[in-house]
């Protein structure tokens, strides 16, 4: 009779094979790094929202529904250090931050 086995499966960013996991350009809370960020999402959100949403190639509802799966998507396909928890938890808990996180993220990298 075999033994049970654990079977360890390693995914590899999609930034490229071997590619460093970085941080992001400015944290959740970064929002005096970049001060017309924070004043565009404190006075109109949802406008921010769609903003980001069609940056990323997505509808602009997207970001209303789904902002855990934006923060997702910008983090894996830029290399960007984090989990799918740490998205949603960010996401859930400080929703206005986040959206100008991702805002100053994807114009760091000339989106």
């Amino acid at each position: 009779m075999a033994q049970p086995q654990t079977i360890v499966v390693m995914q590899q960013p999609m930034a490229g094979a071997g590619t460093q996991l970085r941080e992001w350009n400015s944290g959740v809370f970064g929002c005096f790094s970049d001060f017309g960020s924070c004043i565009y999402g404190y006075f109109c959100l949802h406008c921010l929202m769609c903003n980001v949403s069609t940056r990323l190639g997505e509808n602009c509802l997207a970001a209303h529904c789904a902002l855990p799966a934006l923060r997702t998507k910008l983090r894996v396909a830029n290399g960007i250090q984090g989990s799918v928890c740490d998205d949603w938890l960010c996401s859930q808990c400080f929703m206005p931050c986040v959206v100008c996180q991702l805002d100053r993220e994807l114009r760091h990298i000339g989106k």
